[in-house]
């Protein structure tokens, strides 16, 4: 009996940053029942300070690729090389804390440490200082021991984009941050991002024309 081929299993690695290349993904698939391919031999690299709009149709595999860039999900093929220590933020499209839980704005903001952190170490001065930066960066100082239940929608979608930032990441991933906002609060958003983008990489999912780009950004349709 002939022996069947065993399954190609991609080949994911750390490497040494060349140049200022932060994540190269390489003719990369990914499917969620080995039938349909999401992602199908996709290629990008993601620099140092670039802006990456991602628009397309819906149920097109832009949410895959963040979760595929993050780590979260693992490519059925291809080649994935990150740069050595590359430290990643991200704010899903769905949200996996429930705002009736009775914790506070800080506590919220705090939680994005823990990845970074060794499991036994508690929070400590550093922690609590590094929170309150963040929070003061994107004016939620004020906030800070408000419960999450009592937020606005644009002050909660600003409390998980400092649980995002509060690791200082090289990377931040941002799948529709802007959904469900009212015109002032999206352009809030906005003149947030741009202004991170001063110190990070950014690649976001968003479906607003209007959507401002900074000088050098890139718009990559997928699906």
């Amino acid at each position: 009996m002939g022996q069947a081929n065993a399954p190609h299993r991609p080949n994911t690695r750390t490497v040494s940053p060349v140049m200022s290349t932060l994540i190269t993904l390489s003719d990369v698939s990914f499917s969620y029942d080995h039938r349909r391919d999401i992602l199908s031999h996709f290629s990008l690299s993601i620099e140092e300070r670039d802006f990456i709009v991602l628009r397309g149709k819906n149920g097109g595999g832009k949410t895959s690729l963040l979760k595929v860039i993050s780590g979260l999900l693992t490519p059925t093929s291809g080649t994935i090389q990150r740069a050595e220590g590359l430290t990643v933020g991200y704010l899903p499209q769905h949200r996996s804390i429930d705002r009736q839980f009775p914790i506070t704005v800080f506590q919220t903001v705090r939680s994005g440490l823990q990845c970074s952190m060794p499991w036994w170490k508690p929070f400590g001065v550093s922690e609590r200082a590094t929170t309150m930066a963040t929070l003061e960066m994107l004016n939620l100082s004020e906030l800070a021991e408000r419960p999450i239940d009592s937020l606005s929608g644009g002050q909660w979608q600003r409390t998980l984009l400092a649980r995002a930032l509060v690791s200082s990441p090289q990377l931040l991933l941002l799948d529709e941050p802007d959904t469900h906002l009212d015109t002032a609060t999206r352009h809030e958003l906005y003149e947030t991002l741009l202004e991170q983008h001063q110190h990070r990489a950014i690649v976001v999912v968003s479906h607003d024309a209007h959507f401002p780009l900074p000088d050098g950004a890139r718009i990559i349709e997928i699906g």
